[in-house]
């Protein structure tokens, strides 16, 4: 008996709650819904600099793209010299 008096309180509670904020909510929704879309928004523009940046930077710093020769980089290192001097050939600075 006990818990079925505890529940029907707990529901009513949780009820007129959910009845009181019905105005409230909607009003809520719709102004989360605006704020997400001005973050995305925001991500968007951020991610759009941040590319236009890096490809100016690209372009002023190296010039010109990078040749690679293509029979070299095909080619698999038999011992392993061959195999840290291109490595060291790849991975050095410009």
């Amino acid at each position: 008996m006990k818990n079925k008096i505890f529940s029907l309180v707990i529901t009513l509670i949780l009820a007129a709650n959910a009845g009181f904020c019905a105005q409230t909510r909607t009003v809520a929704i719709s102004d989360l819904m605006i704020k997400f879309v001005i973050a995305m928004v925001g991500v968007m523009l951020a991610s759009v600099i941040i590319w236009a940046g890096l490809a100016i930077y690209n372009k002023i710093l190296t010039g010109k793209k990078p040749v690679s020769n293509d029979e070299e980089i095909l080619k698999t290192p038999k011992t392993i010299d061959e195999a840290v001097k291109f490595f060291i050939s790849k991975n050095r600075l410009r």
